[in-house]
């Protein structure tokens, strides 16, 4: 599960625990109805009162008679008889028992339909949608930069006059509309072989589904090279569309620029390839900067460098609420968001949970509070709760002239200011006596999060698979401080969870997740799986989700949850690909997280990740019979990683060098990916081959007039926080393709940077955050102390001790005052609880008014962080 959104999740269903104390303990829960009617009817107040207790159960709610089962074959007519269920014996696929109740099967292939024009659409089998049906249609991408001889894969997305979505089994037929490109063929997806050199991007590539055609544009480069020449192909990632203006820069081992050059109209810089190691830099203002550490005459001289837009300088997505939720007196429920591109690369947090919401209601007469992302959705019966408006924001990509406000598509694509997603939701019923009550204390999320997963099963998945919107300028973007509340540009877009418009989380099943990694010597406790579509041109879908918590007992696996047979089996309940996304390949995505961070404030968020891409079709295996084996190991996490902010030598470390300590350990062909971050969540890519992560790679410092995002951009020219990714990549992004290093990933052959979402199977992860050094004791300036008295600071992404693991130490120096001049205190230990809290005692000869305490972090050797990381009080110490 992509990080953020496990966040997320964990919003929504921490702000509804605690609501649990109010409400009344004795609420049994209301299920929805999903078993098929019985010809049984009357009513029943015990299962006794019912025709055969071994057939039925009495719902005390409804005081109905419903369908029971213990097993599938309880749901067959064969063992029903005059209890039959024509629902079970009409529907192909017969029903299934779930949770002790008979519901009707549904199918999650084609191949489950048995073929002859039956496919599956909406969780059934039912005959295969007419290509005449379809009215228009779009390629995927539909645009495309790439060199002669390689082939690029295009997929298609078809709609119909309404503009819904139409999935053809038979996809399209491609066809080659001019000579720079061969290939051709039918099916949802075709390669072209890109075989002759244009001039500019053409109409090259033909798709025909039924009498709609649509088209791709391509842009054939040749493949030849002048002997030392080098060529950056800049694009934007997200559409493929040439960026230029953008400044590619060459530089040596030390970091001197030693070549300079734009990026044409095409998007293309020449320049001299460098003949000994180094780093290749691409900078542009509106976009992501990259640099790749670059091997001299063994590395890649035609590289293919896609950006990423800057995340939060233009907002926009859509706005809507969830109609036809249940109405049962439970807690209605869910949350709501917009498709990510891929799995692997770090989304905005700020973008993809939105601004917070702050929300006042009463309850049993009591005025509360809860705080909500902008996708949560809750309404509390009983309550004046009613949380019925959702958001999502989405990133800047592609979009058509059918999007409202858009005259000019390719000037919206090429400006930042328009986007095409999936807007998706998981929403449904909680029952208010199915989580542990709060009643003060702390809470392990973790452990909600994996009991709440059974009750899944009322909950239903809503996707509207083309939602096209407008971005605008972000206000306060460039001071830190995005402002997203004004939506009035959002697209408007409901949820509609009624059974035809929606699909039940109706697959159960269980993952082996493989031994867990440890983090600081202890293993990560929790393991995450989201269940997605990754659906061409949108991206990845979450459709369902499972969670394992690994405390009791604290070891490699996790902990055995209900109803599956040992430990490391984690339950997942998962909906189809439905309502359009029909034939995108099923993704499950397996987090293994550590809570390190939560409880030592020196501690960084550190997680694993594993991407399975092997599922088919969704197996219905509620008690694990079959568990669902996920390809290991997990990846250590990238801890040992350094930078060196200053022009300098310092720390041990060259000027602007970034490097590990220690060589981490991590596969051989493991691509490790740094990404520094500003206030302005303006960002700095890094890359390098793990065989050179203790030489590492020293950056250049930026042209003008490109800002250095090294640095937060604050006043006081503090550090950016940066993050470490190890990523492990498979030229076919399953576990049996060849391994692609980061040569063969910025190589432009076609299999490249720009999917790298795809190519991923395995990553690793760690936030190293910045140091900060803040005052506890004395809070304020002004305060009165006597001489010799204890102080206290908190440190945070910083390891105080003098081992050798351990960053350094606090140092404590005095101004103003009598005998306070020159006078120092160091502190080594920190707290034993994890609060990064660090006491110093005062000088037993240092006293007087207007005191300046200044607290300073300083490296193992006693020199002071560069740039300085202090904090100061002015204080009055008395003699």
């Amino acid at each position: 599960m992509n990080p953020p959104l496990r966040l997320a999740l964990c919003a929504v269903l921490l702000s509804c625990t605690s609501l649990w104390s109010a409400c009344a303990p004795g609420s049994p829960g209301t299920p929805p109805d999903e078993s098929p009617d019985t010809p049984h009817t009357g009513s029943c107040q015990v299962d006794q009162d019912c025709p055969d207790p071994g057939l039925f159960f009495c719902d005390t709610v409804t005081s109905r008679c419903l369908a029971a089962c213990r097993t599938q074959e309880d749901c067959t007519a064969q063992k029903r008889g005059a209890y039959r269920i024509a629902e079970c014996d009409a529907n192909p696929l017969g029903c299934r028992c779930d949770s002790s109740r008979c519901v009707q099967a549904l199918c999650s292939a084609d191949a489950e339909c048995g073929g002859s024009g039956t496919v599956c659409r909406n969780g059934r089998c039912q005959p295969a949608p007419a290509a005449s049906t379809v009215a228009a249609c779009r390629v995927t991408p539909d645009y495309v930069v790439g060199r002669e001889g390689t082939s690029a894969r295009f997929s298609v997305l078809a709609m119909d006059a309404a503009g819904g979505p139409v999935v053809v089994p038979s996809g399209a037929t491609w066809t080659a509309l001019e000579g720079s490109v061969q290939g051709g063929g039918a099916g949802v997806e075709s390669s072209f072989v890109l075989s002759a050199a244009t001039v500019e991007a053409r109409e090259s590539v033909q798709a025909r589904v039924g009498s709609a055609t649509c088209t791709a544009r391509v842009r054939v480069l040749g493949a030849a090279l002048e002997s030392g020449q080098l060529r950056a192909v800049v694009t934007d990632e997200q559409t493929g569309r040439p960026i230029p203006g953008a400044v590619v820069v060459t530089a040596d081992a030390q970091g001197a620029v030693t070549g300079s050059s734009a990026t044409d109209a095409s998007g293309v810089a020449m320049l001299a390839a460098p003949a000994s190691a180094g780093s290749v830099s691409v900078f542009h203002a509106d976009f992501g900067y990259l640099t790749v550490a670059h091997g001299g005459s063994t590395g890649p001289t035609d590289l293919a460098l896609p950006l990423r837009r800057n995340p939060t300088d233009r907002y926009g997505g859509y706005k809507g609420t969830f109609r036809n939720m249940p109405t049962s007196l439970d807690m209605h429920s869910g949350l709501a968001g917009l498709s990510s591109p891929d799995a692997v690369t770090d989304l905005s947090a700020s973008l993809l949970a939105g601004p917070t919401r702050r929300v006042s209601f009463t309850m049993g007469g009591q005025a509360r509070e809860a705080t909500l992302p902008a996708g949560a959705y809750v309404v509390l019966p009983g309550s004046t709760l009613q949380v019925t408006n959702v958001s999502a924001q989405g990133l800047a990509g592609v979009c058509d002239e059918a999007l409202q406000g858009v005259e000019e598509p390719e000037v919206a694509m090429a400006t930042g200011t328009c986007g095409t997603r999936t807007a998706w939701a998981l929403g449904g019923d909680i029952p208010l006596n199915a989580l542990p009550l709060l009643s003060g204390g702390t809470m392990d999320v973790g452990q909600v999060l994996a009991q709440t997963i059974p009750l899944l099963r009322t909950f239903n998945s809503s996707v509207v698979r083309d939602v096209g919107f407008r971005l605008k300028e972000t206000p306060g973007a460039d001071m830190g401080a995005p402002d997203f509340s004004d939506q009035a540009h959002f697209t408007g877009v409901d949820h509609d969870f009624k059974a035809d418009r929606s699909m039940g989380l109706a697959f159960s099943f269980a993952v082996r997740v493989p031994a867990l990694p440890r983090y600081r010597g202890a293993w990560m406790d929790s393991a995450a799986v989201m269940g997605a579509a990754r659906v061409p041109g949108r991206g990845v879908v979450p459709l369902g989700l499972g969670m394992g918590t690994n405390t009791n007992p604290a070891d490699p696996n996790t902990d055995i949850q209900a109803n599956l047979p040992g430990p490391g089996l984690v339950s997942v309940r998962m909906a189809p690909a439905h309502h359009g996304l029909e034939g995108s390949p099923y993704d499950l995505i397996i987090t293994a997280s550590s809570s390190a961070a939560a409880n030592d404030a020196t501690a960084g968020a550190a997680s694993s990740v594993l991407i399975d891409r092997t599922l088919e079709k969704l197996p219905f295996d509620p008690k694990g019979s079959s568990p669902v084996t996920v390809s290991g190991p997990f990846l250590l996490v990238p801890e040992g990683a350094r930078y060196n902010y200053n022009l300098g030598t310092a720390g041990g470390l060259e000027g602007r060098q970034l490097r590990f300590l220690v060589a981490p350990e991590l596969p051989v062909a493991t691509v490790l990916r740094a990404v520094f971050t500003n206030r302005a969540e303006h960002r700095w890519e890094v890359l390098m081959d793990v065989a050179s992560a203790t030489t590492g790679v020293r950056l250049p410092v930026p042209p003008v007039p490109f800002e250095d995002r090294t640095y937060f951009g604050d006043l006081t020219g503090s550090r950016s926080p940066f993050g470490v990714q190890a990523l492990v990549l498979r030229r076919t992004g399953t576990s049996a393709g060849a391994a692609l290093n980061l040569n063969g990933l910025v190589d432009a052959d076609g299999v490249d940077l720009e999917h790298l979402g795809a190519l991923t199977v395995a990553w690793s992860a760690l936030d190293y955050g910045r140091p900060l050094v803040t005052w506890m004791d004395p809070e304020e300036d002004g305060k009165t102390l006597s001489r010799g008295s204890k102080v206290k600071v908190r440190v945070l992404a910083f390891r105080v001790g003098s081992g050798i693991s351990d960053d350094g130490s606090v140092r404590l120096t005095f101004s103003g005052g009598a005998g306070c001049a020159g006078k120092t205190v160091n502190g080594y230990v920190v707290d034993s609880q994890g609060r990064g809290e660090v006491e110093l005692q005062l000088p037993g000869e240092c006293s007087g008014t207007g005191v300046q305490l200044t607290a300073t972090l300083v490296d193992p050797d006693g020199v002071p962080l560069l740039p300085p990381v202090t904090s100061t009080r002015t204080i009055t110490i008395t003699p």
